[in-house]
Order: structure tokens, then sequence, then C-alpha cells
């Protein structure tokens, strides 16, 4: 017996105060269903299949032996997968072979095996699970609570969490009955899968990575949903898998994952004024929320920066003893990523995009489009970097929005754009950003320093270097400005 299909699912955190209430729901009027599993997963010692984005497991269900084979899609909800029941279990990846994904498995293990690399088994997931089936205004949901833990040789790591997946109907009406039950039971959304908490938890990193903006991907000939919708995923992954990180990460990332988070933020308004009357506009109610979650995760970036860098350089260079007051004003970053605004945002911005529908497409094509755009966006941003000198601190920070705007843009143009072109301003564009973000870091320092010198006089040091910093830092951003505005333009 064979089954394959596209998962349309969602993982949630249980937070344990919420664990008897939401188990006592799932069980109302007896239609809960138990069952104990354990999953063991294969990889080769390179971890080449995780790195593909495939997880391969061999599952025991009671007496049945069922395996499974899963693979990433692009956007929070799709996941394929395709399950073969088996006699007992040895695994086979032949099993597969009727599918892409399995195609894929079977190419790459025998890669490894030509290079001396079997497949093994990494990890195991013992759990028990509480499932109903629930049936909700246009859709039919399978809601189940897991509970147990993994082990990947002498590391364990327990879990309890809830995933929905759709049975039939609209993904939309399932989110909606998502959201009741997050309301509700106080849930945090998990961008991970089990499998990949298992990989981490093999390969010595139980925390949630870090993770970093990539390059979206979708054919040049596509239209515009389609580019937007590949660049929107990847943008609203890149905020979740750092927000996620902000709950249960290591502290010593906590600094890099409220960087990432805020980049994944700014990437995603910028990839929504890229799109703008290509594609249907989000709720303003949505728009507001980001810039109000971008501004707390800025409270803390600013500290950081202040506190990693500055406070450094300013003892290496000799200045008096100083001690900053502490910031009051800093979020709980777990409780803000936790908070039910937050969280609701979250999940709001996953249904708008699987609601999102096409507009009339525009009669030019999307890379007509989308280089006339850039092209006109390159022009502004060049006659401001010849106004450099006149520009004060107000205006150079607006500059810097600029020059990050277009840099993401041409990254989520870049399908349809000559590669050796499009490098040349991705490099003039980065090498800019930075030179005005020194810039921006600086004064935000000095007048931090400013501040105090009422106080303690001792913070006339701080202020008098810095400003010759910032001397100096306006000295390499004019010449980095200048290769900007050289830069040759894009094509037609």
């Amino acid at each position: 017996m064979t089954a394959a299909h596209i998962e349309i699912e969602l993982m949630f955190l249980v937070p344990a105060s919420s664990r008897a209430a939401l188990a006592a729901e799932l069980g109302a009027r007896g239609a809960a269903r138990r069952v104990s599993l354990i999953d063991a997963y294969f990889d080769t010692p390179d971890r080449r299949l995780a790195r593909a984005g495939l997880a391969w497991r061999m599952r025991r269900e009671g007496r049945r032996w069922v395996q499974g084979l899963k693979a990433a899609r692009g956007g929070a909800l799709e996941r394929f997968e395709h399950e073969v029941t088996r006699p007992d279990a040895s695994p086979d990846p032949q099993a597969h072979a009727a599918t892409a994904p399995g195609q894929q498995l079977i190419e790459l293990l025998a890669q490894a095996k030509a290079e001396g690399q079997d497949a093994l088994e990494r990890f195991q997931i013992q759990q028990r699970r509480l499932m109903r089936r629930v049936r909700t205004r246009g859709a039919v949901v399978d809601i189940a609570l897991d509970e147990g833990r993994l082990t990947a040789g002498a590391a364990v790591q327990k879990f309890r969490e809830i995933e929905f997946e759709l049975v039939s109907g609209s993904p939309v009406a399932m989110l909606d009955l998502v959201e009741r039950w997050r309301q509700r039971f106080g849930l945090v959304h998990d961008p991970r899968n089990k499998a990949e908490r298992g990989h981490g938890l093999a390969a010595g990193s139980p925390h949630p990575p870090l993770r970093k903006a990539k390059s979206p991907r979708y054919d040049q000939d596509a239209g515009a949903l389609d580019a937007f919708g590949a660049v929107f995923d990847e943008c609203l992954a890149h905020l979740n898998r750092n927000a996620i990180g902000l709950t249960e990460g290591a502290p010593e990332l906590r600094a890099e994952h409220v960087h990432q988070a805020r980049v994944g933020i700014r990437r995603l308004r910028s990839a929504l004024r890229a799109f703008r009357g290509w594609v249907a506009e989000p709720p303003a109610g949505l728009v507001d929320g980001l810039r109000r979650l971008f501004a707390e995760l800025g409270k803390a970036r600013d500290s950081d920066v202040l506190g990693s860098g500055v406070v450094a350089e300013l003892k290496q260079a000799g200045a008096p003893p100083l001690s900053l007051p502490a910031d009051s004003a800093l979020p709980d970053l777990a409780a803000l990523i936790r908070s039910d605004e937050t969280q609701h945002q979250l999940l709001a911005w996953i249904s708008w995009r699987a609601g999102l529908q096409p507009l009339a497409e525009p009669q030019d094509s999307l890379q007509r489009l989308a280089r006339k755009r850039l092209r006109r966006w390159h022009k502004r941003l060049v006659d401001g970097c010849r106004r450099f000198d006149e520009l004060e601190p107000t205006a150079l920070h607006a500059l810097r929005k600029h020059a990050k705007r277009q840099r993401y843009a041409l990254e989520f143009f870049a399908p349809l754009l000559p590669h050796k072109r499009a490098t040349r301003h991705l490099q003039a564009l980065a090498a800019a950003q930075q030179a005005l973000g020194e810039i921006n870091d600086l004064v935000v320092a000095r007048d931090r320093y400013q501040a105090l010198v009422t106080a303690d006089p001792a913070a006339w040091f701080a202020v008098g270097w810095l400003t010759a910093r910032l001397a100096e830092a306006r000295e390499r951003a004019r010449d980095e400005l200048g290769h900007l505005a050289a830069v040759e333009p894009l094509p037609r």
C-alpha cells in the first residue's frame, strides 16, 4: 500500500500550563485516538539527506512498519510526504522510486555509497499521540498532540507540540480554526519539524540554528504571483525561524537572532513594496504589526551594538571609567515572541499568504516591469548619493534604508536580471549599506553618551571620540557611495 501527497500542516509548541486543558479538549466526547509511535531516522554521516531537505524514516505503529519520505517545499504550510507499508524494519529507498523526491533520495544514497558512506540511523523519536479529527466550516482538520523525546546517542530532548493537518477543504479555513486554538491555549508557532530538531540534536546542536537570508527561486518566465510567493515565503521563513530562536535558542546567539529577525521583517516589507501594484496589498493592520515588532526588536539591537562594540572600543582608546545606565525599556524577547500579539501576527501572515489571489496580469512581462522599477529606484538612490555632503543624520538614515531596499529588491528580482551586472550592483550596494550602517551606529552611540554629560563629565571623552570616528566613517561612506553612483545601469 502506498500514499503520496502534499501535506498542509502547521506545528506549535504547547505551554506546560495549557497541556491539561488542551488534552481534555481533544478527548472531549470520546472522539480522540491514542497511539504510541517509534520513529528511526536515517541519513549519511555527512547529513546529505538533511542538507537536501529530505527526511527518511521508519515508523513502528503498533504492529505495523511504515516507511516515510518527506521533502521540504516552499511556504510555511506545504510539505511532500510519501509513505509505504513495509513487512519489517529494514528500510528500502527503492520503495519511493515513483516520486521525484524518491529519485533524489536514491541518487544521494548511491553517491554516498560510492564515497564509502552508508545511511545509518541518526536518531529516534518516541512519542505518544492524542489525535482528533475536527470538522469546521470549510475544512476537515486532524489535530494531534505529540509528547515524547528525541534521542541521538546519549543526547535526549523532550518535546510537547501540537500539529494541525488539513485533511480536506480550504487551507484558510483550517487556519481560522488554528487561530481559535492558538488564542485559547497560548500556542507558539514553531516552523521546525521533528526531523530538523532530531538532526540538530544528533549534530550536537539542540537549539534552533541561526537563519540567514536565502535567495528566492522561481522561473525566469514566472508571473508576478508565483515570483512574489517564492519571495514572500523566503522572507517569512527568515523571520519565523529566528523568532523561534529567540524563545528556544542558545543564549549566545540571542543578539544574532534579533538582528536576523529584524532583517527578515525589513526584507518582507521590502518585498511588499517591490511587488506593489502587481499583487494584492495586505491589510494595513498586518503591516503596522510588523512595524511594532521591528521597533521592539530594535531596542534590543541598539543596546547590543552599543554594548558589544562601542563600549569595548572606548575602553581600548583609554576612555575614563563610565557606567551606562541600564535601559529599563528593553523588552523580554522570549515573552515578546510568545505574546498573543506577535503570535497572532505570525499566523495572520501565513493565512494571508494562503488566501492570496492573483490580480489581473499586467500586459508587460514581470521581467520588463521589474527592470523598469529597479532602474527608476537606482536613479533616485544615485541622486541621494551625490548629495551626500549635504545630508544630516536623519537624511543619511533615510538614504541607508533606500540602499537596503534597493539591495533586497535586486535579490528578489535576481532570476530576471543578467547575473554579472546584478552582482556588480549588489556588491556596490552592500558596501554602501555597510558604510552608512557604521555612521548610523556611531550616531546612536554618540547621542546616548551626549545625554550623560550633565550627570557625568567623563562622557565627554566618548562624545569627542565618537565625533572623530564619525568624520572618518563619512569619508569611507563618501567613497563607497561614489562607487555605487558609477555602477552601470541595469538593462531595459
